[in-house]
């Protein structure tokens, strides 16, 4: 008679010979728990799918972080909801608070100097520039306030808005004096992240152009910070949905029944490491694009090709609270562009103050590094984080003596640039390669966690379908 079999670990021990069991199919294997690894769960949530997501880090939400700092939520990589976007509809479906943002002011620190005006006039009038670079800066400012209030109240012409995407944000200002220049894209950098070379117009525009123009009704701050958006969605998934501090090292399909097979190694530097090998029959790869051809290493080349077409610079944030009891303009800054600082902005969320702000006398501030790039090690780097600071104090001197809080954070992927070259790509990126999926900003119209919920639920909708059929 034969022995009964013996179970030991993912091992079946019979007749004295060990067989590696077959590790249990999951319908769906997420791969990442950022905004568009969480927005395809939630937009699966009711599908009757078993859905796994898979997370590399302790917690979810991706560049969406946020921390408390001197009593406040202080957002470290995205900043805002932008209305009319995926995003607000989740903010709103899952009831988080949210309030405007309401700029009156706008600011320009360049040659050792900070302006800070209710007027675009105003500020450049106070800048340390010559007449004629004024002259030429608030020339280009008015023109792309123009073409922003064109194509915001969608009077831009198709010919005009083909060429806003199609032309590149260094093209339209490489005939400008170079002061100039440096103001227009340390604008651009801290508003879109990108070196101006790589961005599209259109897209620069919607950034760089809305801060100028004060607009008030297109962001929304949200009061628990961008991460309370993953946080609440993992409410809405089963209580085993996420795995964390398991990182994805290989994905690779079985030819013979038509199954990915996915290797992880989990542990992380909370336990002890391991590796592990589950079975899905989709795949969606929500991680940034330069990280999908290191988990997939067969891609066809039209996907490399497409692939490579992507730009997901890194960025470093310095998120900062300070007293400014006795500071009534510094509650009013919106954005001040920080030209030959590591920083190529300091943005306040919340113009004006939220009710807690107000009543303590505190503003949050976020300085974000586009230009600096991924600067590993920054956030434990107490003489880095302390030079950027003193950079901070040359830009705002009347709050030396006043910061009661700072996080400091970098990112190697932020987000993805939407470029020509990118826009071109698209349907590439989109495009699935069987059950494998693609889902993030990088795969958007837009880009940002916009654009990565978005995405999140059209790879839901997929899949959906392809269930539907299978029956």
């Amino acid at each position: 008679m034969a022995d009964e079999p013996v179970f030991v670990g993912a091992f079946e021990k019979r007749n004295n010979r060990i067989i590696e069991e077959e590790p249990k199919l999951h319908d769906v294997i997420i791969v990442g728990g950022g905004a568009a690894g969480l927005g395809t769960a939630y937009y699966l949530k009711d599908s009757g799918l078993d859905v796994l997501v898979l997370e590399s880090g302790h917690e979810v939400g991706g560049r969406s972080h946020t921390v408390p700092l001197a009593g406040t939520s202080a957002n470290s990589g995205a900043m805002f909801v932008y209305k009319g976007t995926k995003s607000e509809e989740l903010v709103h479906e899952l009831g988080i608070e949210t309030v405007p943002f309401l700029p009156t002011t706008y600011g320009i620190h360049v040659n050792g100097k900070t302006v800070v005006a209710e007027s675009n006039e105003d500020v450049v009038a106070g800048l340390n520039l010559s007449e004629s670079e004024k002259t030429e800066l608030i020339k280009f400012i008015d023109a792309s306030l123009t073409e922003y209030q064109d194509y915001v109240n969608g009077q831009t012409s198709v010919d005009a808005l083909g060429k806003l995407s199609d032309e590149t944000v260094a093209e339209r200002i490489r005939d400008l004096q170079p002061a100039v220049r440096d103001v227009i894209s340390t604008a651009i950098r801290g508003g879109a992240v990108g070196d101006p070379a790589n961005l599209s117009a259109k897209y620069a525009l919607r950034y760089f152009a809305s801060y100028l123009a004060r607009e008030k009704d297109n962001r929304l701050f949200a009061l628990d910070g961008m991460q309370a958006i993953p946080r609440t969605i993992l409410k809405h998934l089963p209580e085993d949905a996420v795995r964390y501090n398991t990182r994805v090292a290989d994905v690779a399909l079985r030819q013979d029944d038509g199954v990915y097979e996915v290797s992880v190694q989990t542990g992380s530097g909370t336990a002890e490491p391991g590796e592990e090998k589950l079975l899905a029959r989709h795949v969606v790869l929500a991680v940034p694009g330069p990280v999908v051809p290191e988990i997939v290493k067969d891609l066809p080349d039209w996907k490399t090709s497409a692939l490579q077409r992507v730009a997901s610079p890194g960025s470093t944030t310095l998120n900062i609270v300070a007293d400014v009891e006795g500071l009534p303009e510094v509650k009013d800054w919106a954005i001040i562009i920080t030209v030959g600082m590591p920083f190529d902005a300091i943005i306040n969320p919340v113009p004006g103050g939220t009710e807690q702000t107000s009543r303590e006398n505190i503003v949050q501030l976020t300085c974000y590094g586009n230009s600096s790039g991924y600067l590993p090690g920054f956030a434990d780097d107490e003489e880095k984080v302390a030079e950027w600071m003193e950079d901070f104090y040359t830009v705002a001197p009347q709050l030396r003596g006043r910061v009661l809080g700072v996080h400091a954070q970098t990112w190697q992927h932020c987000f993805a640039l939407l470029s020509p070259e990118r826009a071109t790509a698209l349907p590439e990126l989109q495009r699935s390669i069987g059950s494998l999926h693609f889902a993030g900003d990088y795969t958007s119209e837009t880009a940002g966690t916009h654009g990565a919920y978005t995405e999140g639920e059209r790879v839901a909708s997929l899949i959906r379908a392809a269930a539907a059929v299978a029956g």
